[in-house]
């Protein structure tokens, strides 16, 4: 079981290297993923986790969240406020509708389904539906063909409407 460890974590990095190299955007995080899951999926055998490496990767996603915000950009823009306000609130509600859609057509428990579909980021619906009871590896792969279509298809379109 180590050994199938072991090569889940050298897809991973290698996914993430080649992911980088080829300029995918977010290319540590979708590439590693991709060949993690792929090499998940082969090899069999799971990873390694817990609540220290829970604690650890969430601490770690404050960072870079932290890190990359400039809230001298509300102060200076606060009209965006109500925006984004109406906007999260208008998206949750998409996505609860989409919940109940899911729990209906498909029998997935509706905890899950919420989970599933909210907006968020991967690692943090990861974390919060683990901690909830949900099924993760349900709402794990709503998330992760989420994130992996949105992080490819987004710069495509940014680029194609921009122009």
């Amino acid at each position: 079981m180590k050994e199938k460890g072991l090569i889940i974590i050298a897809a991973i990095l290698l996914g993430g290297w080649l992911g980088n190299k080829v300029k995918i955007p977010s290319g540590y995080l979708v590439g590693g993923m991709i060949f993690g899951l792929l090499a998940k999926g082969f090899a069999g055998g799971n990873l390694a986790s817990g609540s220290a490496l829970s604690a650890i990767s969430q601490i770690m996603v404050a960072y870079v969240v932290v890190s990359n915000s400039d809230v001298q950009m509300i102060k200076r823009h606060p009209e965006v406020i109500p925006v984004a306000l109406g906007y999260i609130i208008a998206l949750v509600v998409i996505c609860l509708g989409l919940s109940f859609i899911l729990n209906k057509v498909f029998h997935i428990d509706l905890k899950t389904a919420i989970y599933a579909t909210a907006p968020g980021g991967l690692s943090g619906m990861a974390l919060s539906a683990t901690d909830a009871g949900a099924e993760t590896p349900i709402s794990m792969i709503f998330h992760l063909f989420r994130m992996t279509v949105v992080l490819l298809a987004t710069p495509l379109l940014a680029t194609f409407f921009a122009k």
